[in-house]
Formats: structure tokens, C-alpha cells, sequence
């Protein structure tokens, strides 16, 4: 795949080996996938560079009405994700929204989810400043790099303040799905397939086809998807195996009541356009800085909630 596209309709396809499953399916007629991480898929989705995206859930608000649901597809995670994943050097409990981290600067999502948690049980203003000076308390890491990054992987991997062996100064690490399910008791939503509303009504139409063929075959594209993704990533099947398990692609009404409250939650919380206060971006110096997300999960509308939660445009 690439994130150049010569066919009529370009669909964004999320570059994470948890993908895979739908990416062994043809593309549907019409259609090429491209690859964009999380945040690049919203921009694109925005300025109509594609017409159709598996996109952060945590940025759906800020999409609006430009977008709808295509049907109840997506990725999501029961009890754990494996592949969001807080690194740290103390235990989660005793970590701060104010303590200076470092952020994965391809999802909103996991950072409004890591923010929310964090002020779940240290409340924190969401629009302070930065505080000068020390040392990273920690860092959130996501997707390839975080399953490849679990020291001990398998089902029960990551959970909440597992102690590890220290690396670069981490001696803990929480997979956020498991902490979310441990405060909200309901499933954590990462993306949601959706569509512009102003797409052709036949670019809709074989969306929909390939994603209910997808629901058909998932069984056997994940069984597929196994070996494939263990090479890519240099991991033993059985972790990929178990990794796989975890994820939900096909949603039911348990995971959308899931997806809501996270709506509903950041919302309450005025958890907009920034992250935990004293974060840093790869790359960054030491200097202050607040980070600015795409989205303003504020900006939801009744409406447009009960579309992405339903799966209905109805």
C-alpha cells in the first residue's frame, strides 16, 4: 500500500500490524488503500484526500458531520490492547497528569484516554501549563512498537502496574485498555470505520460489501494474518496469536456503550486539544511546550454521538 492513490476512491488504512486482517482482503472496486497513521488519517478524512478511514475515536468529534458511520466496524479492546502501553518510573497510580512524559505523536486518542486516566484518579487541570524542569516520568508508545516493546507479551502482557526489569529508567508499564476497563468497566474503542457524508452513494456501497465480507472471513483472515505479521515483527506466533485475540474488529452493543462513555467522558472533562500538560513529543528538546491535537472532542453534537455509537445514520 501506499499514501499515493490513482483510483477514484482512496480509503486511509491504519500501517499497524493489527490491521493486517483487512488488509489481506482485495481492496474493494474502486477503491486503493493507503497507508496513514491515526492522526494523518483525520487530516486526510478532513480535507477530502481520502473518502473513507479507520479513524481515532478521540478525534470523531472534531470530524463532526463530515463524516458517518460505516456500519459497526472498527478496533477495539475488551480487558487488554497490548499495543497501548504506558512505560513508567513509579507505579500508574502515582503518576500525575502534571509529571513531564513523553507522548506518541500519532494518536489522539491514546493520549485523551491516557489524560482521562490519569486525571481519574489525580484530578488535573486540562489547560495548565508546563512545569520547568526534570525528568520524564514516563512514556506512551502504541501500535507495532509498543507489542514489540512488552517485555513479557501473551494475553495478560501488559495490565496495570506490572512491575519489569528497568529499561531507559522504566521500571513499570500499564496497557491503558486494561485501566480503562479496571474505572469504566466496558471495552475501549480505538478507531471507528467511517465515511464522508459527501462520498458517492456506490463508494459507500462496496465499503460496506468488503466489511461485511470482512465479518464473513475474519476468522480465516486472522488465522492468515498470524504467521505473516510474527515475520514483520520478528514476534513468536503465539504472542501474535494472543495479541490478535485481544481485538475486537466487528463491534457489538457492549463496545459502542463503551465508545460513548470515552465520548461522554472527555467531554465532561474538557479533555480538547491538549494532552497530559507536561508532555513531550519525540523528538522534542526540554524546553515547555503544551501539545496541540486535532479535534475537539468539546464540539460533539447529540446527533452525531448517537450515529458513531449506533452504527446507524438513521
Amino acid at each position: 500500500m501506499t499514501s499515493e492513490c490513482h483510483t477514484p476512491w482512496p480509503v486511509a488504512m491504519i500501517p499497524y500490524i493489527n490491521m493486517l486482517p483487512y488488509r489481506l482482503l482485495a481492496p474493494p472496486p474502486g477503491c486503493c488503500l493507503c497507508d496513514y497513521v491515526p492522526r494523518d488519517s483525520v487530516a486526510a478524512l478532513t480535507t477530502g484526500k481520502v473518502l473513507a478511514a479507520a479513524v481515532p475515536v478521540g478525534a470523531l468529534p472534531g470530524l463532526g458531520r463530515r463524516v458517518e458511520p460505516l456500519g459497526q466496524f472498527g478496533i477495539a479492546a475488551r480487558e487488554f490492547s497490548m499495543s497501548v502501553l504506558f512505560f513508567s518510573n513509579r507505579p500508574f497510580g502515582q503518576v500525575s497528569a502534571m509529571d513531564r512524559m513523553r507522548l506518541t505523536p500519532d494518536s489522539a486518542t491514546s493520549v485523551r484516554l491516557l489524560h482521562l486516566l490519569l486525571q481519574g484518579h489525580k484530578p488535573s487541570p486540562g489547560e495548565m501549563l508546563c512545569a520547568a524542569g526534570g525528568d520524564d516520568v514516563g512514556e506512551l508508545i502504541i501500535g507495532d512498537r509498543a507489542l514489540k516493546a512488552l517485555p513479557t507479551r501473551g494475553r495478560y502482557g501488559g495490565g496495570i502496574d506490572r512491575p519489569l526489569e528497568a529499561n531507559g529508567g522504566f521500571s513499570h508499564v500499564t496497557d491503558l485498555a486494561t485501566r480503562w476497563y479496571q474505572l469504566y468497566r466496558h471495552p475501549f474503542v480505538f478507531a471507528r470505520w467511517v465515511i464522508r457524508r459527501d462520498a458517492p452513494s456506490a463508494a459507500r456501497t462496496v465499503l460496506l460489501e468488503w466489511l461485511d465480507e470482512f465479518k464473513r472471513r475474519e476468522e480465516g483472515l486472522v488465522s492468515r494474518a498470524i504467521p505473516i505479521a510474527a515475520r514483520q515483527l520478528g514476534l513468536p506466533e503465539n504472542d501474535i496469536a494472543d495479541y490478535f485475540q485481544c481485538l475486537r474488529r466487528v463491534l457489538d452493543k457492549e463496545d459502542l456503550a463503551g465508545q460513548a462513555l470515552f465520548l461522554q467522558e472527555i467531554r465532561r472533562k474538557r479533555i480538547d486539544r491538549v494532552g497530559p500538560p507536561n508532555a513531550l513529543l519525540p523528538g522534542d528538546d526540554k524546553s515547555d511546550r503544551r501539545l496541540s491535537l486535532p479535534g475537539n472532542p468539546v464540539a460533539a453534537e447529540s446527533g452525531f454521538a448517537h450515529e458513531m455509537a449506533t452504527g446507524s445514520t438513521s
